[in-house]
């Protein structure tokens, strides 16, 4: 996800996790069941907060926090190959 992009109440739990996986942790911190579940291919994050009755804002600041941290940590490692290699 590059910084413009933004999530959605109706993008699907599969889309979120098939575009990042670290948010997987997201959910199973939340104590959500939907990773794995065959209705995370079509249930939206608006469905998920409505059905395990969470506040969906909170859902959303906590997957774009993992997304931020995932990219800060891919940036890091970028920079530190590039050391490593002399770039």
């Amino acid at each position: 996800m590059n910084k413009k992009e933004l999530l959605t109440p109706t993008i699907t739990v599969k889309e979120v996790l098939d575009r990042h996986p670290k948010v997987l942790q997201v959910f199973m911190d939340t104590g959500l069941l939907c990773v794995g579940c065959p209705a995370e291919a079509f249930h939206t994050l608006a469905d998920v907060a409505r059905e395990y009755n969470i506040d969906l804002n909170q859902l959303l600041q906590r997957i774009y926090r993992a997304i931020e941290d995932d990219i800060v940590q891919l940036g890091l490692s970028s920079q530190k190959r590039d050391i490593q290699n002399g770039i």
